[in-house]
């Protein structure tokens, strides 16, 4: 269903009908789920039927994130610099089974030690098991299956403290933010999740889902993504405070009063500034894409004629 075509003709006498290969969809169905061989990914298991890339098989989208949160900070946007693809495994249902999130740790160019994670929409008890974790500085406590503890939709920590995957060169501020520093091969964690039971993929949500930093191990003090709602375990006193100008009650998350952010999602691979540069000096279009909620300039971050500083970009 990729891509579909209504065709009219009159008269229909005019077209030539002969000729076109008739599809099959009969044919052998080794694991017995309802759909043949030839049509899905998993033709030997029962369980699964078919691979769900975002943003794309081969594709990486990027998420990025500034950690002074309520503050803006110098606004970079390179304090967590994080890749991601995540395939969503359904069953012949189309139901959410497993999950198999890839993220690639690009860049931290912080002082702070973030960890990273995302929060789905349903309950931690739907979780069966989680493996691929990155967990070392015993300030994130989690459930048997390996879900965050404490919290009412389940939550998922990939890593707890950015400078225990990527590991300081020596020198710079921060790793792979500085030109000029020693640059750090760039690391991927490879999540799997599996569910307990099948999730309607409306149920269950879609990537990157509710995806946020946690700033300098300080668990209440979570970034996410704008209007996304905050964990459980999140400090509410900080809404409103310094640069925010959140409403709770009117679902308004994580945005200055002008609307700008302190985390994106972009559906490719991100190329993010240099270490204390504004992304607005860098990306000269990000300041009213911003402000104007996502509705002019939607392509800001591509490399087009007068929408980079590139001597601001690393």
């Amino acid at each position: 269903n990729d891509a579909i075509f209504l065709v009219k003709a009159n008269p229909i006498e005019n077209v030539e009908t002969g000729g076109f290969p008739v599809p099959d969809y009969t044919g052998q169905d080794t694991d017995g789920d309802g759909i043949p061989d030839c049509l899905e990914d998993y033709p030997y298991d029962p369980a699964r039927a078919f691979n769900n890339y975002y943003p794309a098989e081969g594709q990486n989208g990027t998420l990025a994130f500034e950690d002074l949160w309520p503050a803006k900070g110098d606004y970079d946007f390179n304090d967590v610099v994080v890749d991601y693809n995540i395939n969503q495994i359904t069953n012949a249902d189309n139901k959410v089974v497993e999950v198999k999130p890839t993220f690639i740790l690009r860049a931290t160019g912080a002082t702070y030690k973030n960890g990273f994670g995302f929060q789905l929409n349903i309950a931690p008890n739907q979780i069966a098991s989680i493996t691929g974790q990155h967990l070392t500085d015993n300030y994130i406590n989690l459930n048997a299956n390996g879900t965050e503890s404490g919290q009412a939709n389940a939550a998922v920590m990939v890593f707890d403290n950015a400078y225990t995957v990527l590991q300081y060169p020596g020198s710079g501020e921060g790793i792979n933010t500085t030109p000029g520093a020693p640059t750090v091969e760039p690391v991927t964690m490879s999540l799997d999740i599996n569910l307990s039971q099948p999730v309607t993929t409306e149920a269950f949500g879609y990537p990157p889902y509710n995806s946020f930093i946690i700033s300098n191990k300080i668990r209440g003090r979570e970034v996410h993504l704008p209007n996304q709602a905050p964990t459980s375990l999140a400090d509410p006193s900080l809404f409103g405070t310094a640069d925010d100008n959140s409403n709770t009650l009117q679902g308004r998350y994580y945005k200055t009063i002008n609307n700008l952010p302190w985390a994106i999602n972009v559906i490719e691979s991100f190329d993010y500034p240099t270490e204390s540069t504004q992304i607005t000096d860098a990306h000269l279009k990000f300041g009213p894409w911003a402000e104007s909620s996502g509705t002019q300039y939607t392509d800001w971050f591509q490399d087009k004629a007068g929408y980079r500083n590139t001597a601001n970009i690393y």
